[in-house]
């Protein structure tokens, strides 16, 4: 796929984008946060978001509510559907969700689960994903014909051992 002489728009967190324009290309980098690209194939019409977290808890979120999955989802198939997208006709791809080997909370594998089961409660059919595993993924999407470019990095990090001082405790934290 070429997207040379394209409109590039990029989709940062607690954003999403739709259009109707052949020459538009979506765009977005992400970690543990998830992109939903969703796509009428038959009217093309398109969108991409891009979640922080997989929901805002029920509370009523007045700035920048699409950081959560099920805001952002939300309002991109309301989008979608008000410019002209049949709901039958939406199939999606879903990109990011990196997970973390190590215990506790892990944000990615929660968005990921949540973008999948929001997809199967909408009747939104899933036709591929890239999620999970520790990997950084650059995605670009094309809204009017659901075609996607997607480069995968590997998530390498540097040595955060920290020595450790008697009767001290130290954490690394990792970015």
């Amino acid at each position: 796929m070429n997207f040379a002489g394209s409109h590039h728009i990029h989709v940062i967190g607690g954003q999403y984008a739709v259009s109707a324009d052949p020459d538009t290309v979506l765009m977005t980098v992400l970690g543990s946060c998830v992109s939903a690209c969703i796509y009428d194939s038959t009217t093309n019409i398109g969108g991409m978001n891009h979640f922080i977290l997989p929901t805002s808890g029920g509370l009523e979120i007045t700035q920048h509510p699409e950081r959560y999955g099920d805001l952002a989802m939300r309002a991109l198939v309301d989008d979608l559907c008000s410019l002209g997208a049949e709901r039958r006709n939406l199939r999606a791809k879903l990109f990011g969700g990196r997970t973390h080997k190590c215990s506790g909370y892990d944000p990615g594998l929660l968005n990921a689960a949540f973008a999948r089961r929001f997809l199967q409660a909408e009747g939104i059919k899933l036709v591929d994903s890239s999620l999970g595993d520790d990997l950084a993924r650059w995605v670009a999407f094309h809204p009017t014909t659901g075609s996607v470019q997607m480069r995968i990095t590997a998530v390498t990090m540097p040595d955060t051992s920290i020595p450790r001082i008697a009767g001290a405790t130290a954490r690394a934290t990792r970015y």
